[in-house]
């Protein structure tokens, strides 16, 4: 047992010093009244419940041109597509973690680019797919400046014959 707990704890701290790593190469560069929020994705109780143990960071920079995000996904299914999104209340919501999808004008539509969804590829409704290593690496932008009300990130399970739109919340990063 004793050696399970070495192992575990070389394993936070390999996870924690990759996380830190990653954040350095996808941090933005830094601009005169830019402002980067950062934050750790947790799994929810419905990535758990899919036997699920999800990590990463979300990294959200603002600046006066508009708002770009990159994401870096750990423990996902490999191969499998995941949505991302920008959303509107923290992880903790009761009810609701991350609350709805951020959007930067009301009424609708549900959709880049009136909200910031992030993925792998030049797509912005793609979503982010995990590699054979169960990790997804995503991008999204919006010509807009999102306001404090942006306060997460959220990846969604899409279940079969959904779309990136949505879906169960499986994991969350707290923005600050």
């Amino acid at each position: 047992m004793e050696m399970s707990k070495k192992r575990a704890g070389r394993r936070a701290g390999g996870t924690l010093l990759g996380l830190a790593a990653m954040a350095a190469v996808i941090a933005p560069a830094s601009h005169a009244g830019a402002s980067t929020a950062f934050g750790r994705f947790t799994t929810l109780p419905a990535g758990t419940d899919m036997g699920m143990e999800i990590e990463g960071i979300a990294l959200v920079n603002r600046t006066a041109g508009g708002t770009s995000g990159r994401v870096v996904v750990l423990g996902l299914e490999p191969g499998r597509t995941y949505a991302a999104h920008l959303h509107a209340a923290a992880c903790d919501n009761p009810g609701n973690p991350g609350g709805g999808h951020y959007q930067d004008h009301t009424p609708p539509p549900t959709a880049p680019p009136n909200e910031l969804w992030f993925s792998s590829t030049s797509d912005p409704t793609a979503g982010i797919t995990a590699n054979r290593a169960g990790v997804a690496v995503g991008r999204g932008s919006a010509e807009w400046v999102a306001r404090a009300q942006a306060r997460s990130v959220v990846i969604h399970f899409i279940p079969t014959g959904g779309t990136t739109a949505g879906g169960p919340k499986i994991a969350c990063a707290d923005l600050s």
